[in-house]
């Protein structure tokens, strides 16, 4: 029937049987859409998200965890070409605010209403120069660090048995669990 706003969509179905959908493209507000279908998706409402949009080359991924919550990842940008950004910030081990810039994760224990536990896709140490995308050699590479996940890239996301979600982009492999989501990060400054 209907269709969610924007394109590249990651969906997931909530308990009480409604889909939730965010997408690239069609942004409200100046942030990522989001679409709600409570029809299995004949029709489909939108609102802003608290995220921000995507661009090119970049594709976000959503799934519910087996523990329960729901695990979104996305992009943080400047927002460029003369548009705001919209920030995403996480809070780190001694309490402070910094913003991430690349891709993030965050967790929702409310069926998607609020989101938290915002981090930097990471190995949360300090700065190492890291390739992405078509790799080192065409000169695509970026700092992770606590506060800086991969800039763009098409991600796909799975949670193994053990409880290990495996998160991968267009060039790298990354692992980690719930508790190290839940985890506030170290970030040197």
């Amino acid at each position: 029937g209907g269709t969610i706003a924007g394109i590249h969509a990651a969906a997931v179905q909530l308990k009480d049987g409604r889909l939730l959908a965010f997408g690239r493209g069609d942004s409200i507000e100046g942030r990522m859409p989001r679409s709600i279908s409570a029809d299995f998706g004949k029709t489909w409402h939108y609102s802003p998200s608290p995220f921000p949009p995507l661009s090119g080359g970049q594709r976000l991924v959503l799934m519910r965890l087996r523990e329960g919550p729901l695990l979104f990842g996305s992009f943080a940008n400047s927002g460029g070409a003369g548009r705001p950004g919209v920030p995403v910030t996480v809070t780190d081990a001694m309490g402070r605010q910094h913003t991430v810039r690349g891709f993030f994760l965050a967790l929702s224990y409310d069926e998607g209403e609020t989101w938290t536990d915002f981090r930097a896709l990471s190995d949360n140490g300090p700065p190492l120069r890291t390739p992405t995308t078509n790799g080192e050699q065409a000169g695509n590479s970026f700092d992770m660090s606590s506060v800086q996940g991969e800039p763009r890239g098409y991600f796909a996301v799975t949670q193994a048995r053990n409880g290990v979600i495996h998160l991968i982009s267009s060039w790298n492999h990354y692992a980690f669990n719930l508790k190290w989501l839940q985890t506030r990060p170290i970030v040197e400054r």
